[in-house]
């Protein structure tokens, strides 16, 4: 593979590990607001939560596999990730939701930036389109 597949393929690594790293800590995170209970397991704050760690589980596998349709996962998963580090981040004073909304924060800019390059020089075909 003579292309630019060593650039690509550390930003690929670098990414799925900060997907991982978002995806265990949003877990813990899960367990956590369950400890805590009253506004830490507010409805809209769990789902988030979960759709936080799957995205960020699917993103990792799929980077790690350096699939084509990386792009759309990708940037779905910033976007989900951003909104969920604002949701961990109204629990002021709570170390846990701090650390999982730097681990989606991180992510989050990790996705957006793989999210725009181009696997293998296959320069968007098909549906995709950027927004």
């Amino acid at each position: 593979m003579a292309h630019k597949g060593t650039t690509l393929s550390k930003a690929f690594q670098d990414t799925a590990t900060e997907a991982q790293n978002c995806q265990s800590i949003c877990v813990q995170s899960i367990q956590h607001c369950l400890q805590m209970g009253g506004p830490h397991v507010e409805p809209s704050h769990m789902q988030l939560l979960q759709d936080c760690a799957e995205i960020c589980e699917t993103t990792g596998t799929m980077l790690l596999r350096a699939s084509p349709q990386h792009n759309q996962v990708t940037a779905a998963c910033a976007e989900i990730c951003e909104r969920c580090a604002r949701s961990c981040e109204r629990f002021a004073g709570d170390a846990q939701m701090k650390a999982c909304a730097d681990a989606c924060r991180h992510c989050a800019a990790a996705c957006q930036q793989v999210a725009q390059m181009r696997p293998g020089g296959a320069a968007g075909a098909g549906h995709h389109s950027v927004p």
